[in-house]
C-alpha cells in the first residue's frame, strides 16, 4: 500500500480522486492500492517551555536554550486524532509519497510528522513536487516522483529557521514582558518586530515632517491651436529667486523652442506573484492581504482555477511553453474591459515564443500565479473570488501581448541657465494596454521647426508645498516588506533580503494580522497606524537588531547557504544561540522604557464611570464583560454590576454612564429576543439596582 500525505484535507481529496482512492475512511481515502491522508497545517511543532520543566514565566530561567529541541503534537483533540491516523498508516505501508506544499515550510511539516510518527524502517519515501492541483499536473507529478533525500538540505534550512525563531520569540517575548511589568504579553519576533518598526518609523517621519514651500517658474507660449506651458526644472526655495529668473524675460517677447520626438516601448507587466497580487487587490478593491491570500487559496484548492498562490516568482520555466499554449486554447471566453479574450488568444499564443516571462533562473519553488485553463462558471464564484480571478486572467493575457508603443514629444527652452520644458505622450500601438487603458489620451503638443520661436504670453510662479512620505497602506507596506533590502547597508545582507524580504509571500498577511491582533497597530481608513504601546516598544529597542531588517537579511542569507549546503545547520544554530545570550540582557534594560505606557486593557481597566450608585463608597470600573464596583471584594461587599452586553446588544460607554447616573437610557434599538427577533426598549436601573427592560406604551 502507498500512503500519500497532503498538507490539507481539500488537497488530499483532489489527489485521492486522481489516484482512484474513492473510499472515504476515518481520516483518509483508500482505493487502488493508495491511502491518501492529510496533515492539518503544522500538525506537529516545537514544544513550549513547559516541556522543558518551565511552566511559569520567570527571569530566573531565561533565556531557555533547548539542546536538543523537543517536538509535540498541537494541543487539539481533532489534530491528535488525525496524527494517530497518519502514524498508523505510516507504520503499515511500503511507500510514503510526501505531497505537502512544495517549499521550505511544506517540507518542515512532513519532517516533523515523520520524526514523531516513525515509519517502518524499510519504507520508501518519495516527494511529489507540483505547482497546481489540476488532474494532469498531479498525474505527471506522480510519474516523476523524486527521492526524499534530494530535499534534506531544504529541511535543514526549514528546521534552522523554525528553531531560531523559537529562541528569539519565546525568550525575548517572555523576558521583555516580565521586565516591563506588563500583565499582558508584549510579543517580540524577528519578522513581526522588524515590520512593526517600518510602520512606526514611517508614521513618526510623516507626523514630524515640516512642510516647506517651493516655487516653480512657468511660462505660457502661444500656439494657434492651444497655448502650452513650460515649467522650470529647478524648484526654488524662495519666491524672490524664482522672480529674479523671470525678470530676465522682461525684455524678451519670445523664446526659441527645441522639439524632440522619441518612440519608446512600455513592456508588458510580469505575471503575479502573491505579493504583487495582494498589493494590486488592495489598491483596486481595498482587500486586505489576508483576504487576498485566503481567496487565492480558495481559487487554487476548491475551484482549481489558478496555480499555487503562495509563490514569490513572477516567471515561468522554459519547459512550460507548450503548457501555456494549451492553457490559452482551453480558456473560456471572458470579457475584460469590454474586450473578449477570444479576440486576443491568437496574438497571445504568438507571444509565447520569445517572451521574457520564461526564465528558469527566476523560478525557485513555484512559478508565477496563472490560470489553469480549467473551465467553470464565474457565477459560481463569490464577488471577491470573481474579482481576483479576473485580475489573474487579465494579467495572464497582458503578459503575452505585445509591448505598448508610445511617442513622447518634448519641448524645451533655456532661460538664463535654467531649462524649461514640457512633454506629452501619444500611443502608437496599444499592445497589452488594450486590457489596461490609461484614461483619456493626452493632447499632443504642437510640431515645431528646429529653434522655432514662440511668443511668451504669460509668466507665473507656481507655489507648492513639500509632502512627507505617506503613512503605510497594506499595499505599500507589502512592497516595503518585499524590498526590505533597501533599508540595509551591508551588501551581502541586502542580497539575503533581496530573495526573501521580510517574511515570505505566504506569511506577510498573517504578520499584519498578528500586529493588529496584538494591538501594536490599527487599521484606520485604509492606513496602518501604530498604537501607543506599539510605538513605545519599537522606540525602546530601536538600537537592538531584533527590530531591524538586518537581522532577517543575515538569517535569510545564511539559511540560503544552509539550503545550498554551504553552511552547516549546527553552525547556523550556534550563531543564533550566541546572539540570544548576548542580546537578552540588553533587551531587559530596554523594557524599562515602556513601564509607564498602558496597553488597551490597562487603559480600559483604569477607566472609571464615577462613584457607585449602590454603595457610594466604591468606583465603577470597566472590565472585559461588565462595569463593576471596586468594593466587590471589600467588607462589606458591593455586588453592583452592569453587563456590557445586555439582551444581545453591546452597550456604549455613554449608555452605561446614563444607566449609572440617570438610572435609565433613551429608547435603544438592536436588542434581540431569545428567538432572535430584534426589538427596541429602554434600559432602567430598578430599586434593587438591577438592569431591566422598559417598553414604552404605544
Amino acid at each position: 500500500m502507498k500512503v500519500i500525505l497532503a498538507e490539507k484535507p481539500s488537497v488530499a481529496r483532489t489527489i485521492a480522486s486522481v489516484v482512484g482512492a474513492s473510499t472515504r475512511k476515518d481520516g483518509y481515502f483508500e482505493g487502488n492500492d493508495y491511502q491518501v491522508t492529510w496533515a492539518i497545517g503544522h500538525l506537529v511543532g516545537l514544544s513550549m517551555p513547559k516541556a522543558y520543566g518551565y511552566e511559569k514565566w520567570s527571569l530566573n530561567h531565561l533565556p531557555i536554550i533547548p539542546q536538543p529541541f523537543k517536538l509535540e503534537i498541537i494541543e487539539d483533540p481533532s489534530i491528535k486524532k488525525q496524527f494517530k491516523v497518519i502514524e498508523s498508516l505510516f507504520k503499515n505501508c511500503k511507500e510514503i509519497i510526501v505531497a505537502t506544499d512544495a517549499g521550505r515550510e511544506g517540507e518542515l511539516i512532513y519532517r516533523y510528522i515523520h520524526l514523531l510518527a516513525i515509519p517502518a524502517e524499510n519504507v520508501t519515501i518519495k516527494r511529489l513536487w507540483i505547482s497546481d492541483l489540476t488532474d494532469n499536473t498531479i498525474r505527471k507529478g506522480l510519474e516523476q516522483l523524486r527521492p526524499i533525500a534530494e530535499f534534506d538540505l531544504l529541511y535543514h534550512a526549514a528546521r534552522a529557521r523554525s528553531e531560531a525563531d523559537w529562541l528569539v520569540g519565546i525568550n525575548f517575548t517572555q523576558g521583555y514582558t516580565l521586565a516591563s511589568g506588563k500583565g499582558k504579553p508584549l510579543s517580540i519576533g524577528r519578522v513581526q518586530t522588524a515590520t512593526l518598526r517600518l510602520i512606526v518609523d514611517r508614521y513618526s517621519e510623516h507626523t514630524s515632517f515640516q512642510s516647506t514651500a517651493f516655487f516653480i517658474p512657468k511660462i505660457t507660449l502661444e500656439d494657434p491651436n492651444k497655448p502650452f506651458v513650460l515649467s522650470c526644472e529647478e524648484k526654488y526655495k524662495d519666491r524672490a529667486s524664482a522672480e529674479l529668473l523671470l525678470n530676465d524675460l522682461k525684455d524678451s517677447m519670445s523664446a526659441p523652442i527645441e522639439s524632440t520626438n522619441k518612440v519608446s516601448r512600455e513592456k508588458a507587466p510580469l505575471l503575479y506573484d502573491l505579493t504583487t497580487l495582494q498589493r494590486t487587490a488592495n489598491k483596486v478593491y481595498k482587500y486586505t492581504a489576508k483576504q487576498t491570500l485566503d481567496t487565492a487559496q480558495a481559487l487554487y484548492e476548491r475551484h482549481k482555477l489558478v496555480t499555487y498562490p503562495r509563490t514569490d516568482s513572477q516567471y515561468l520555466t522554459v519547459i512550460q511553453k507548450p503548457e501555456i499554449i494549451k492553457t490559452f486554447e482551453k480558456m473560456d471566453t471572458i470579457s475584460i474591459r469590454e474586450i473578449t479574450t477570444d479576440s486576443l488568444k491568437e496574438t497571445c499564443i504568438k507571444g509565447v515564443t520569445d517572451n521574457p516571462v520564461f526564465n528558469n533562473g527566476k523560478v525557485t519553488d513555484h512559478h508565477a500565479i496563472i490560470p489553469t485553463g480549467k473551465t467553470g462558471r464565474l457565477d459560481d464564484l463569490s464577488e471577491v473570488e470573481k474579482n481576483l480571478y479576473l485580475m489573474i486572467v487579465q494579467r495572464f493575457y497582458q503578459s503575452f501581448l505585445p509591448d505598448c508603443e508610445k511617442t513622447t514629444r518634448r519641448l524645451q527652452t533655456i532661460i538664463g541657465e535654467q531649462f524649461f520644458n514640457t512633454s506629452s505622450k501619444q500611443t502608437l500601438k496599444i499592445g497589452w494596454r488594450v486590457l489596461s487603458p490609461e484614461g483619456e489620451p493626452e493632447a499632443m503638443l504642437p510640431t515645431l521647426q528646429p529653434k522655432e520661436c514662440r511668443t511668451i504670453l504669460e509668466t507665473v510662479i507656481h507655489e507648492g508645498m513639500t509632502k512627507p512620505k505617506p503613512i503605510y497602506t497594506e499595499s505599500s507596506l507589502l512592497g516595503s516588506m518585499e524590498t526590505a533590502g533597501q533599508f540595509v547597508q551591508d551588501k551581502s545582507l541586502r542580497e539575503g533580503l533581496k530573495e526573501r524580504g521580510l517574511g515570505t509571500p505566504a506569511t506577510r498577511a498573517a504578520i499584519i494580522e498578528t500586529l493588529i491582533k496584538r494591538e501594536y497597530i490599527i487599521r484606520a481608513k485604509g492606513k496602518l497606524l501604530p498604537t501607543e504601546i506599539g510605538a513605545g516598544l519599537i522606540n525602546s529597542i530601536k538600537e537592538l537588531s531584533v527590530c531591524s531588517p538586518e537581522l532577517t537579511g543575515d538569517w535569510e542569507f545564511k539559511l540560503k547557504q544552509v539550503e545550498r549546503g554551504d553552511l552547516a545547520y549546527e553552525e547556523f544554530m550556534s550563531e543564533i544561540r550566541s546572539y540570544v545570550n548576548i542580546t537578552f540582557p540588553k533587551l531587559l534594560e530596554s523594557a524599562q522604557m515602556v513601564k509607564e505606557l498602558q496597553t488597551s486593557e490597562e487603559k480600559e481597566r483604569d477607566f472609571s464611570f464615577g462613584s457607585c450608585p449602590k454603595c457610594s463608597g466604591g468606583e465603577i470600573r470597566k472590565g472585559k464583560k461588565s462595569a463593576y464596583c471596586t468594593n466587590w471584594n471589600a467588607d462589606p461587599k458591593c455586588n453592583f454590576t452592569i453587563w456590557l452586553s445586555s439582551f444581545g446588544k453591546k452597550l456604549t460607554d455613554t449608555q452605561v454612564s446614563n444607566l449609572i447616573h440617570k438610572r435609565e437610557t433613551s429608547k435603544l434599538k438592536g436588542f434581540k429576543s431569545k428567538a432572535g427577533k430584534p426589538f427596541s426598549a429602554q434600559l432602567v436601573l430598578d430599586s434593587e439596582f438591577k438592569v431591566k427592560l422598559l417598553f414604552q406604551k404605544k
